[in-house]
């Protein structure tokens, strides 16, 4: 059985394969509970990782579409990405990080909100 990181770096490499560009993204990170995100060690796991690979990243307390508009959580800079039906993965990161964010999101440990930039505006991923 396939490394659920060789199986994501197969989808990258097939995509750049038939000369399909990445789209550049945006990612709202939070976890489920309603918490301190300044404190939560979930979300600091996050950052390190954002860190870590050389993303920008800030709180803000207000994401379109969430259900509660005072809810905290990070927001990234551009992120090039390849769009699958089963998630939106960054290309050029540490693969291992990639897979971790995967099974955060998965396993209901974060929740994770994609737009796309397309000519400055941001577009829900679809």
């Amino acid at each position: 059985m396939k490394k659920r990181t060789e199986v994501i770096q197969e989808w990258i490499d097939a995509r750049r394969e038939r000369g399909e560009a990445a789209t550049k993204c945006m990612f709202y990170i939070t976890v489920p509970k309603d918490t301190d995100i300044y404190k939560d060690e979930t979300i600091k796991k996050i950052e390190g990782i954002l860190d870590k690979n050389h993303v920008s990243h800030g709180h803000v307390d207000t994401v379109c579409g969430a259900w509660n508009l005072n809810r905290d959580w990070i927001e990234t800079g551009e992120i090039d990405c390849i769009v699958e039906f089963c998630g939106v993965y960054p290309v050029g990161w540490d693969m291992d990080d990639v897979a971790e964010l995967e099974r955060m999101e998965t396993e209901g440990e974060i929740i994770v909100l994609v737009d796309w930039i397309e000519d400055g505006k941001h577009i829900p991923n679809h």
